[in-house]
């Protein structure tokens, strides 16, 4: 059943402004989008390997756990050291659903396609689709793992 809400002019404006801002960032987001698609295009021409991924990257991201009709927030930061060879390990700390977890490590490998594209794997349980810079200063993931949504980018902090 539909409630009615009678609205304060100050109210008015407020949505007014928000729905101003959203749509200024949707164009921001459209307009970087099509960058993305060039750069997209120029990064098939790069030549990316293993080594490309060197040194420790720091993240922090959020999403959630999805599970039938349930959803369950969770986020995360840390550190990890990729060693251009395809392994990784790390350390973070995670909310999930609003418990705490500190200082956790983790272990996992990685593949890079000259493409600038691949995959990292933390454990037996974490899957994610890696898009890397032709640096590698920096790339994105998504998590493939049915049930998760999460995404992030990672910002290269030491080369070695």
């Amino acid at each position: 059943m539909r409630k009615h809400f009678s609205l304060s002019r100050r109210t008015t404006i407020a949505a007014a402004v928000t729905l101003a801002a959203a749509t200024a960032a949707a164009a921001a987001f459209a307009s970087s989008a099509s960058a993305t698609a060039g750069t997209a295009r120029q990064t098939d021409s790069a030549s990316c390997s293993l080594t490309t991924l060197k040194g420790t990257y720091l993240f922090a991201g959020d999403g959630w756990q999805v599970s039938g009709g349930t959803t369950t927030p969770l986020a995360f930061a840390g550190s990890e050291r990729f060693d251009g060879a395809g392994h990784v390990h790390g350390i973070s700390t995670s909310s999930f659903g609003g418990t705490i977890t500190r200082g956790s490590a983790f272990t996992g490998t990685y593949t890079v396609a000259a493409n600038c594209t691949g995959t990292l794997a933390i454990g037996t349980t974490l899957h994610f689709d890696l898009y890397i810079a032709p640096s590698g200063s920096r790339f994105s993931y998504a998590q493939t793992d049915p049930g998760s949504v999460s995404a992030t980018t990672e910002q290269q902090a030491t080369r070695a």
